[in-house]
């Protein structure tokens, strides 16, 4: 399946999205996924789950009344599919916790079905960072997660069912996984301060795509007997990311590598920390480095557009 801008989104023009909605406002459009039912569907649930080696505490999450539940909750002790030891899914644990009304999750989905690896591929061209791919199943009127605020930027494709999300006024601004400005890192009182009044609030239908920046509070909750939505997650390169990469970079200049002044002699170190500074801007300013980075975001994302064509052995004629 190859999936290009043009086959998720039909009102509105890849230009005009990077323009007016990428990293700023919320963006929905009805109907849009027309073969919906060929990207994911129920069966599709149902057959991903009688594969059990596929799936651990680290790939299944569960949530129920805004608690994120701990794996050992709906796991058992199992054996993985090197042979090593590791929490599986518990039938009739994670049964138990469907009949309660809890949002069941299951992650990664870009590594497993081809469908959903299309789409995964087509967005990391339109971020221009590594996507990955997330399926909810939610009941109605039971909430799962809390109000909360994601660090990626989110494209939810409706599968089946309805769902309600409430869009906040609040925004954390360049939101990123990083400890202590994570959403878990804030407590529910924190998060409805911060989150504010609800801006809109927007239902999604089978086919449906809704685009959230990174950082919007929001909450969803199933309208239906039972929603399927998949969540597409892009994660952006951000400052501190290339600052790190000069890390390994920094001690092959001989200046870097200077011993520092002494704490006493105040003067003499804010002037080498100035020094420091100019080495940094200029270290960044060459087309090497830049060039580094440019590689760098190159393998964030998918590198082929064909895939394996076994039995044909051929190399791959086109590259985007």
């Amino acid at each position: 399946m190859d999936v290009d801008f043009d086959r998720l989104f039909k009102a509105i023009d890849r230009q005009t999205f990077v323009r007016d909605y990428l990293d700023q406002r919320v963006y929905h459009e009805a109907g849009s996924v027309q073969d919906v039912g060929r990207l994911f569907s129920w069966a599709k649930v149902n057959d991903l789950l009688e594969r059990p080696k596929l799936w651990d505490g680290h790939s299944v999450e569960m949530a129920l009344g805004g608690r994120v539940l701990e794996p050992r909750e709906y796991c058992r002790p199992g054996v993985g599919r090197a042979g090593d030891q590791n929490l599986r899914p518990d039938r009739q644990r994670v049964t138990a916790l469907l009949q309660k009304g809890a949002t069941f999750v299951l992650d990664y989905l870009d590594g497993i079905d081809p469908e959903i690896a299309a789409v995964t591929r087509c967005l990391e061209r339109l971020f221009g960072t590594h996507t990955s791919c997330n399926m909810y199943c939610s009941w109605q009127s039971v909430p799962g997660y809390a109000s909360h605020f994601d660090t990626m930027d989110v494209i939810a494709i409706q599968i089946e069912g309805e769902k309600r999300w409430n869009i906040y006024e609040g925004r954390f601004r360049e939101a990123t996984f990083t400890p202590g400005i994570r959403p878990n890192d804030f407590t529910t009182e924190q998060n409805d301060r911060m989150k504010g009044r609800v801006a809109q609030q927007i239902t999604t239908r089978p086919g449906d795509i809704l685009y959230l920046p990174r950082g919007v509070y929001h909450d969803a909750l199933a309208t239906d007997a039972a929603s399927l939505h998949l969540s597409f997650g892009a994660a952006p390169l951000v400052g501190f990311t290339v600052v790190s990469m000069l890390a390994s970079e920094a001690p092959k200049q001989e200046f870097m590598r200077k011993r520092l002044p002494h704490f006493e002699d105040r003067d003499e170190l804010a002037a080498y920390l100035a020094a420091v500074g100019d080495h940094v801007k200029a270290m960044m300013s060459d087309p090497a480095f830049v060039d580094g980075v440019i590689d760098y975001q190159k393998g964030r994302v998918f590198e082929k557009v064909t895939g394996y064509r076994f039995p044909d052995r051929s190399g791959d004629r086109y590259f985007y």
